[in-house]
């Protein structure tokens, strides 16, 4: 067999030995398949475009050897038949050629060696038209040993001699495959599943050339005999949501001074776009591509920003084909290359060269897909908002500034959107420092006496006020990002979403909120999130579910211990011991005042606890030492479960907050009956935690505006300066 040292193709400056070893065999057993399948498109589309009158086919036959049962052994060959253009004489030469690319479709003969990677002979059975008549040549690819002595992987079974009335038509036989377990993978295959394996491979190809579908079969015989066939037919293939969608891309050209790129006036490239909502079990990534004379161009890639490509929307992913005459007369040379150049590479080879054609750019074709996605899909338009809802929430956060997330994308995870957030600060921040150091080096060059040494110290004064933005907005970010936790904390606890909640602890709710807000048993306000009731209350003296007789101010006890007989007599009454009453959290704003507050479980009904807060102003404005009298008080009930109409039955004096969901009484009288006769008043608030919390986010919020405006503003005088 290949006997013949004369057919054996000679390959110059090359040793196939180490290309061999250098080009590695595909994981994917389908691999070989999928080169001869390609290769069948192809020849059809060459077909196609000499206009030639004729109905495609491709059939793929997989030969099995039979057990003695007529069962499914092992793999003998897979045979791929096609009329398409068949091997001319300039397709054949490029087979004598490594790596070329004159043939088109991005591809550069390098598939015929993944063939002879798995099986040790490819024989190819070609008839074809020369211009005349029509004529046949056999040939064949192997790496075997005849083949690499001749230093060569292509044989010239017979030379091209005439067939005149025969059908063009070209058979690749892949026999014998080298790989003893390829042949059984093969074996467990079913034809449904060579079908499959096509249709996910070539889906993007199948979707553009539906118009010109080829018959499609795949045959399995076992033993010689049929013994399955499936069918690709074109009404399988999606069809597009929509026909009639165009984009207009406006035509580019360099202003006069080169400095800038400017649209020709009334002057566009009018482009179909043809949208596909492809179930995500089929299409394996959302895409945009060009489309040239029923190709698809990889040479330009056209990002889908609108949507993260890799992500299923409702169980479906979405493909994008552009067609255009204009794309059609890029691709004159037949190659299926088309190369759109972006923005950036405009400008570099208009200044390179002094001049540059006036031609459409790819950011202005990428903008006009993408939008035209979002008015398309409406669960597109949908998931955009979300993801700038989300990305406004973090900058507001993290006080994220608009430049460092310009660059961020639907397919960033949150991670990724600090990644590049904190990339760009970096940059900015190691460029202003190398600018802070440069002013305080400058300083030196002062001179106090000179008339314009305000205005130099002025500048570098600018200049480093510049960077103290970026530098302290990490901070910032750590401060207004515990906030958020501890806001989103509360309603979680209030929503009861907490593992801990689930213990059996009787007012374990109560027991959470208090500790988040003030942590029991401290006295040091300074660490507490006191500010979610009132900002001014974290820089207050006072503790945490402290015993009233212990408590403490300046590391002095406040209370007496020398009680008159009808002091100690009450302190103990009703079988009470009024020495051991605790207030959740007790504050002193400043000489003379006094601020209760008392947490309650948020299944209690707080109308019965308005009693709670007054016995304690009244302990505190009776019992404490003379130089701690306590004559005004804040008193705080906070709870959930609040009914307006029981609170204001059991004390009419409550009144409803105008446009505010809580109660207050103004004044209620703390009476004096330690002998002073001089009594006390109290202020009291009944609010719920849910109010307190929607406080802390609206004070949050205002918070950031604020933080961000001055940003802003000291953005806008750097600029000026």
């Amino acid at each position: 067999m290949f006997e013949d040292a004369n057919k054996f193709v000679e390959y110059k400056d090359l040793r196939w030995s180490g290309i061999l070893k250098s080009i590695k065999k595909s994981a994917n057993i389908f691999q070989p398949l999928f080169e001869g399948f390609t290769n069948s498109l192809e020849a059809i589309r060459l077909r196609q475009r000499n206009n030639v009158e004729f109905a495609p086919y491709i059939n793929i036959i997989l030969n099995f050897n039979a057990s003695l049962g007529g069962d499914r052994v092992t793999l003998a060959d897979i045979t791929i038949e096609d009329n398409g253009i068949g091997f001319d004489n300039k397709n054949f030469d490029r087979l004598s050629i490594y790596k070329d690319d004159t043939k088109g479709f991005n591809n550069r003969g390098s598939g015929r060696i993944q063939m002879i990677h798995s099986f040790q002979y490819v024989n190819f059975d070609s008839i074809y038209w020369d211009g005349t008549r029509t004529m046949k040549r056999k040939f064949a690819l192997s790496k075997t040993n005849p083949f690499l002595r001749n230093n060569t992987i292509l044989y010239k079974t017979e030379e091209p001699s005439p067939v005149d009335g025969e059908e063009v038509k070209t058979t690749v036989k892949m026999a014998h495959p080298i790989e003893a377990k390829d042949a059984k993978i093969y074996a467990e295959l079913g034809c449904e599943d060579i079908k499959k394996a096509l249709f996910n491979h070539y889906l993007l190809a199948f979707c553009n050339i539906k118009s010109s579908f080829p018959s499609i079969n795949i045959i399995y015989f076992v033993g010689g005999i049929e013994k399955d066939r499936e069918r690709i037919a074109a009404d399988e293939i999606p069809e597009p949501t929509q026909k009639d969608i165009t984009i207009s891309v406006p035509v580019c050209k360099m202003s006069e001074d080169m400095k800038r790129i400017e649209n020709v006036e009334n002057t566009s490239v009018s482009i179909n776009v043809l949208p596909y909502k492809i179930s995500s079990s089929i299409l394996p990534a959302s895409a945009i591509k060009i489309t040239s004379k029923n190709e698809i161009s990889e040479t330009t890639k056209i990002k889908l920003t609108c949507i993260d490509p890799n992500a299923s929307l409702d169980g479906y992913r979405y493909l994008f084909l552009l067609k255009s005459d204009y794309f059609d007369a890029l691709d004159s040379d037949e190659r299926g290359n088309i190369e759109i150049i972006d923005k950036t590479d405009f400008k570099k080879i208009a200044k390179a060269q002094g001049y540059i054609d006036e031609q459409i750019v790819l950011n202005d074709i990428q903008d006009g897909v993408n939008n035209k996605a979002r008015e398309i899909y409406q669960e597109i338009s949908i998931q955009n908002e979300h993801f700038h809802e989300k990305i406004e929430q973090l900058k507001r956060d993290y006080l994220l500034s608009e430049e460092a997330l310009a660059d961020v994308s639907l397919c960033d995870s949150v991670d990724e959107v600090f990644k590049k957030a904190y990339a760009y600060d970096a940059k900015i921040m190691a460029k202003e420092s190398a600018s802070y150091e440069n002013s305080i080096q400058n300083l030196n060059k002062l001179d106090p006496s000179s008339d314009d040494y305000q205005g130099k110290l002025s500048n570098i004064v600018d200049q480093l006020v510049e960077s103290l933005p970026i530098q302290n907005r990490a901070t910032l970010s750590k401060y207004v990002a515990r906030r958020k936790m501890v806001i989103e904390l509360m309603d979680k606890i209030l929503k009861r979403m907490l593992v801990c909640q689930d213990a059996t602890e009787r007012n374990v709710d109560e027991k959470l909120l208090h500790n988040l807000i003030f942590k029991q048993h401290s006295d040091n306000p300074l660490t507490s999130d006191l500010w979610v009731i009132n900002e001014e209350y974290m820089y207050f003296k006072g503790s945490s579910e402290s015993m009233l007789s212990k408590v403490k101010l300046n590391n002095e006890r406040i209370f007496r211990d020398d009680f008159d007989e009808e002091e100690q007599r009450y302190l103990t009454s009703l079988g009470e011991n009024r020495e051991r009453m605790r207030t959740d959290v007790l504050l002193f704003p400043s000489e003379g005042k006094c601020v209760i507050i008392e947490f309650k479980n948020p299944n209690v009904n707080l109308a019965d606890c308005l009693l709670q807060i007054s016995k304690y102003a009244y302990f505190l404005r009776n019992f404490t030492k003379p130089e701690y009298k306590f004559l005004t008080f804040y008193g705080y009930l906070i709870g959930e479960s609040l009914e307006k109409r029981d609170v204001r039955a059991a004390d009419g004096d409550f009144k409803t907050a105008p446009n505010l969901d809580y109660l207050f009484r103004p004044m209620k009288t703390v009476p004096d009956d330690s002998g002073s006769n001089i009594d006390g008043s109290l202020y009291m608030e009944v609010i719920q935690f849910s109010v307190l919390k929607e406080r802390a986010e609206l004070r949050n919020k205002a918070f950031i505006d604020r933080l961000m405006d001055n940003a802003t503003e000291s953005d806008n005088i750097g600029e000026r300066v």
